[in-house]
């Protein structure tokens, strides 16, 4: 894992089903902001649950999307969520529940209507099997899309402003057999119009069903399988100038038709308004975790990407000056690993990584590949690029090193990657206040090479950065990565020399304090107990737009982990805001800074080998370090014990696990929208996951960050 995780400077339960959720108290809702009214510094407002005060003389700006914290710039500032409802009691538990006119694909529901306490509306929750399947206003519901012969199980939930009652008793229902006795036939006129760089529209004529039987259709070739009722659908995330082969096939309950096919080729991508989606390839993610550059072909996940950034390349001593090096050569170009399938095939000398990272831009000629030189090693690598920025002369080696082992490809004697790199990612965690000169003059003669390269081949090339998220911790040991961040670098001139800029977005609470926390929050929480230290992404993006990084420019970090801790926390913000004393793990140790031991992957149980990264045991989270969870290991969590919840205050996602006094911190397609709507309205260049491999087996939350991003 990339250490800079592990140590960053930002920092020198399940309830019982029968328990009545309640409402926060909420605040009571200002007058509500008019288009028209014309609104002075103090003066308050409210807009959809959330009360809002002027900074400043204001009108016709909506606070929805002109607000920001105390020196955003903008005229609103939100001061909390509020509610005008007079309701305070939570609704009685729903009785009566039963079914009828059941048939092989629905049932109806019904149950005796609740009597709403005084001053309050009662809607409720239908359930199939603990989830929620429809919210229906009235006292009855129509399911559909059951199975036929299948036993299901519904309750039932009241719920007004003031709160959620707990289930009804269950009601069974087993469906009829289907009267469907025959396939269906296989679609006909499949054909594809409106297309562009990332979207196809198809159409086909609608299939007969057979008598009894209710047709759907699937839709494969694109980056994942779509269901339609209909005969069209649109097929979003591809990836530009990219040849597809789409198949449909119509199904019913007795079997499923031949497909028919369509050939389509996407647009080239525009040279504008593409946001910035990068993706982090771990070098070492080919031997534990198993994952493989072919995995980003087969699952999908590189159709989310305009960029994958591999780590790492390292700066060596080459006598009195420093080169670039290869830092693990067996699983950069030696290893055996799966071919990307529809590629030519990579064999000896370019096998392992790189290898396979040729063969993905074969199918994706516009995906940019970066290598990244450096990560987290101190001393090593600190003081390694403080000799290589020194001196002009040593700066002109080392770059140039560096130009010619990756951009023109001279890996190793007789092992070339060709045009395989599109350009670096310097990844100096981080330079000091005696290093500030000399890292800009490093970034810049990093610029004027590549710049001068391409006018030899025509190729443009690209230059980044990975920059800290917090300000360097006084007092800190020299070249130990803590006595560097953003205030001692030159963000501006920064800004004149790099293409992105990219900032981490994670690790604002971790493994390194038993004080639990948000790891990865947008905004800033008056309850937390870091409010107001500038623990936040808000926080970070602010101080480098007002120190002169070009928005456009800067790039956010989104976890595909979570940060976990255990022993001694509630289910009070899903165990946030507390201090956590630490469990023992199988070993018999006890965690420390009270880190949540490590997981196995299928989310039952812990690793027994504990927190070995050395020799872990089969089945083991793949980051293999106690307070950190994969995402496929936290969406496997969530099946087996907690429970999620949401905070849109910070844009966080939480769990927790009364059971195992275990809670995380994490992101989930909810978070990851609400921090990509920030990216958006600051016009910020874009985002990036760390790392690939944590992603779940679909690389779901990669392709909601590429979705969202570039719809």
């Amino acid at each position: 894992m990339k250490r800079a995780l592990l140590s960053l400077l930002l920092l020198s339960g399940l309830i019982a089903l029968m328990i009545p959720r309640t409402a926060s108290a909420q605040t009571a809702c200002a007058t509500a902001w008019s288009s028209t009214a014309v609104y002075t510094a103090g003066m308050t407002a409210s807009l959809s649950g959330e009360n809002y005060v002027a900074n400043w003389w204001t009108q016709g700006q909506s606070p929805a999307t002109n607000s920001g914290g105390s020196g955003s710039g903008q005229p609103w500032t939100a001061t909390g969520t509020c509610s005008s409802s007079t309701c305070s009691t939570v609704p009685a538990v729903p009785t009566g529940l039963g079914a009828s006119g059941t048939t092989s694909s629905g049932t109806n529901l019904a149950w005796t209507a609740v009597t709403a306490p005084t001053g309050c509306t009662v809607s409720y929750n239908v359930l199939q099997g603990g989830a929620s399947i429809a919210t229906p206003s009235t006292n009855s519901d129509v399911v559909t899309g059951l199975s036929p012969s299948t036993t299901y199980s519904f309750t039932v939930e009241a719920t007004d402003a003031a709160g959620t009652s707990a289930a009804s008793s269950a009601a069974s229902v087993t469906t009829s057999a289907s009267s469907c006795a025959a396939a269906p036939s296989a679609p006909t006129g499949l054909a594809a119009s409106g297309t562009t760089a990332t979207t196809t529209n198809l159409s086909w004529t609608a299939v007969t069903p057979p008598t009894g039987c209710t047709v759907s259709y699937s839709i494969s070739g694109g980056p994942s399988t779509l269901t339609s009722t209909t005969a069209s659908d649109t097929v979003s995330g591809l990836t530009a100038s990219t040849g597809y082969t789409f198949t449909v096939v119509a199904k019913d309950s007795a079997g499923t038709s031949s497909g028919a096919t369509v050939n389509v080729t996407t647009s080239a991508a525009s040279s504008s308004g593409t946001a910035f989606v990068g993706g982090w390839f771990e070098e070492w993610g080919t031997y534990y975790a198993n994952s493989n550059v072919a995995d980003l072909q087969n699952n999908g996940q590189v159709n989310a990407l305009t960029h994958v950034i591999y780590a790492f390349a390292k700066p060596a001593a080459n006598g009195s000056t420093v080169t670039c090096a290869i830092a693990d050569s067996y699983a950069d170009y030696q290893k055996v690993v799966p071919q990307v399938p529809g590629a030519t095939a990579a064999v000896a000398p370019l096998q392992g990584n790189f290898g396979a990272l040729v063969q993905l831009k074969q199918l994706h000629p516009n995906l940019k590949v970066l290598i990244s030189i450096g990560g987290w090693n101190p001393p090593t690598y600190n003081q390694l690029f403080d000799l290589a920025a020194s001196t002009t002369a040593q700066r002109q080696a080392f770059v140039s090193s560096c130009v010619s082992m990756f951009i023109q490809g001279n890996v190793a004697s007789g092992v070339s990657t060709g045009t395989l790199f599109d350009g670096f990612d310097i990844d100096w965690e981080f330079p000091n206040a005696n290093d500030t000169a000399n890292y800009t003059a490093l970034m810049t003669e990093f610029r004027n090479e590549l710049t001068t390269l391409t006018g030899t081949t025509g190729k443009t090339y690209q230059l980044l950065a990975d920059l800290a998220a917090g300000p360097s911790t006084p007092g800190a040991a020299a070249d130990s990565g803590n006595d560097g961040g953003y205030d001692t670098i030159n963000i501006s001139a920064l800004s004149g020399v790099l293409d992105y800029m990219n900032v981490d977005g994670y690790n604002y609470a971790g493994d390194f304090s038993s004080a639990t926390n948000d790891a990865s929050p947008l905004y800033d929480d008056p309850a937390s107990p870091l409010y107001g230290t500038g623990f936040t992404i808000q926080s970070t993006v602010q101080y480098y737009l007002a120190h002169g990084a070009t928005p456009a420019k800067y790039t956010m970090g989104f976890p595909l982990y979570g940060a976990g801790w255990a022993g001694g926390l509630t289910s009070a913000n899903s165990g946030m805001y507390q201090n956590a004393t630490g469990i023992t793990d199988p070993t018999g140790a006890l965690t420390t800074n009270g880190t949540a031991p490590v997981p196995n992957l299928n989310g039952v149980g812990n690793c027994p080998t504990g927190d070995n990264q050395g020799s872990p045991a089969a089945g083991c989270d793949f980051i293999l370090t106690d307070g950190l969870a994969t995402y496929q290991t936290v969406e496997n969590l969530l099946n087996n014990g907690f429970t999620s919840t949401y905070d849109s205050t910070r844009c966080v996602a939480r769990m927790y696990d009364a059971t195992t006094d275990t809670a995380f911190s994490y992101d989930n397609p909810t978070s990851v929208q609400c921090k990509v709507n920030y990216i958006k309205a600051n016009g910020l260049g874009g985002g990036y996951v760390w790392a690939l491999k944590d992603d779940d087996t679909s690389g779901s939350l990669t392709k909601t960050l590429g979705t969202d991003l570039n719809p």
